[in-house]
């Protein structure tokens, strides 16, 4: 599995969030999906997890553990919205794709 810190943004609440996207390998595909949030109001110095908010929360206690995963995933997008979800998935992705167009790429081409 795989973590990244993928986006940092301030939302219109003023809290600082960080988003943090999990990719993980399933046979040959890798799957992506939000690992965590972390925020903070500008008056705080240490961000909180929003997990530990959704863990604590009686409803995903309730959940049977199979279903904990899909529940965390909605409380997610809920509280960032799906297109940051989207742009936090998308920048993990180009944080970790190839650039073919490197120079040192191009130059271990060369020697090959």
């Amino acid at each position: 599995m795989l973590r990244i810190e993928a986006l940092r943004y301030r939302n219109e609440n003023n809290q600082d969030i960080i988003i943090l996207v999990e990719g993980l390998y399933q046979r040959d595909n890798m799957i992506w999906s939000i690992g965590d949030i972390q925020y903070k109001t500008s008056r705080q110095r240490q961000y909180r997890y929003f997990s530990n908010v959704i863990e604590n929360d009686y409803e995903y206690l309730k959940l049977a553990f199979e279903q904990r995963k899909e529940y965390k995933q909605r409380k997610y997008i809920e509280f960032i919205g799906e297109e940051k979800a989207k742009e936090a998935i998308m920048a993990a992705w180009k944080s970790i794709k190839p650039n073919f167009e490197n120079e040192n790429f191009k130059s271990y081409k060369k020697e090959e």
